[in-house]
């Protein structure tokens, strides 16, 4: 009887010893993942949905990578008062899940010199700090490519992209 969990605790112990990880299994897991990584160049990567990933669109001279969803105007956030502000080409540098972070992000762009930074949500209650709007794809060009040029704002990828606001997208 006292051999039974003496043999169960030798068995264990082998399965135990069986399982152990080495530095040359860590070190292979970590390549796999750094080659995905680097090949991946998916945006699913960086908290985007295949849905939420941004479309490049030809409009056109001009090719711009674009999102397209419904928006509300965040109270606070620069819009709620005079929503005609905001227009068909709104510049995104950045998505909080915290209305009290994408605040204190536009007012960092407002003192770097974006007077007309906004927040606005979508229906999730993703909030999106816009640098700047236009009505033309022309003129959205050159700001993506002025704010992509700012050395003073940090941004990771995806961002910046163009975010079209649905209730205007379908407006020629």
């Amino acid at each position: 009887m006292k051999k039974l969990p003496i043999l169960f605790c030798l068995i264990l112990l082998l399965g135990f010893a069986a399982c152990k990880t080495t530095e040359a299994n860590y070190k292979a897991a970590y390549e796999a993942a750094r080659e995905k990584q680097l090949t991946g160049d998916s945006l699913i990567d960086f908290g985007l949905t295949d849905q939420q990933c941004p479309r490049n669109m030809v409009f056109g001279p001009d090719t711009l990578p674009v999102r397209t969803e419904y928006i509300g105007y965040t109270k606070g956030g620069g819009a709620d008062s005079d929503k005609s502000v905001v227009k068909r080409f709104c510049v995104v540098v950045g998505r909080f899940k915290q209305v009290f972070n994408a605040k204190s992000m536009r007012e960092r762009l407002m003192s770097s010199g974006y007077g007309n930074a906004l927040v606005l949500h979508n229906n999730m209650k993703e909030y999106y700090v816009v640098a700047n709007t236009s009505d033309n794809p022309h003129t959205a060009s050159l700001m993506l490519d002025s704010v992509r040029a700012d050395g003073s704002l940090v941004l990771k990828a995806p961002y910046p992209y163009i975010l079209q606001p649905g209730h205007l997208a379908r407006k020629r």
